[in-house]
């Protein structure tokens, strides 16, 4: 029986992870496209309110195994510019659970928004990315196909 790469990949990926130590950090090294938002294909708005919201054109998650991600987001802008921004984080994962914090840390007392964290699970990679009223927007990704 032959596997494509990408199978093996996948397998593997699920493999390390689910054999790593659940009470201790974990790092990965992948890169992560997405998907789509809360189920809706891109291009769109990560959440609806009329005239103040982006539309989300792509975005991409950069893991490496120092625990370093770079989080990529090109948008249109609700005043039509283009934006390609990137935010880099740090991250552990804890078995399937995946947390980021900023990097640079948030400064005392500064405003922030909380950083990003879901479920990464066989290729997928799947984060709350802000609320709209107590509902988590879910930002899904899956593994590049590089």
């Amino acid at each position: 029986m032959r596997l494509p790469s990408r199978t093996v990949f996948l397998v593997s990926l699920a493999f390390v992870i689910s054999c790593r130590d659940s009470s201790g950090p974990a790092t990965v090294t992948a890169r992560f496209e997405l998907n789509d938002i809360d189920g809706r294909a891109l291009p769109t708005p990560p959440a609806f309110t009329p005239g103040l919201t982006p539309t989300i054109l792509a975005s991409t998650i950069t893991l490496d195994e120092a625990g370093i991600a770079a989080v990529t987001v090109h948008r249109t802008e609700w005043d039509g510019r283009d934006v390609t921004s990137t935010t880099n984080y740090t991250y552990k994962i804890t078995g399937t659970q995946i947390e980021f914090d900023y990097s640079p840390p948030c400064p005392p007392n500064a405003l922030c928004a909380r950083p990003p964290r879901g479920t990464l699970f066989m290729g997928r990679l799947s984060l709350e990315m802000g609320y709209v009223n107590s509902d988590p927007i879910l930002y899904n990704y899956r593994i590049a196909n590089d």
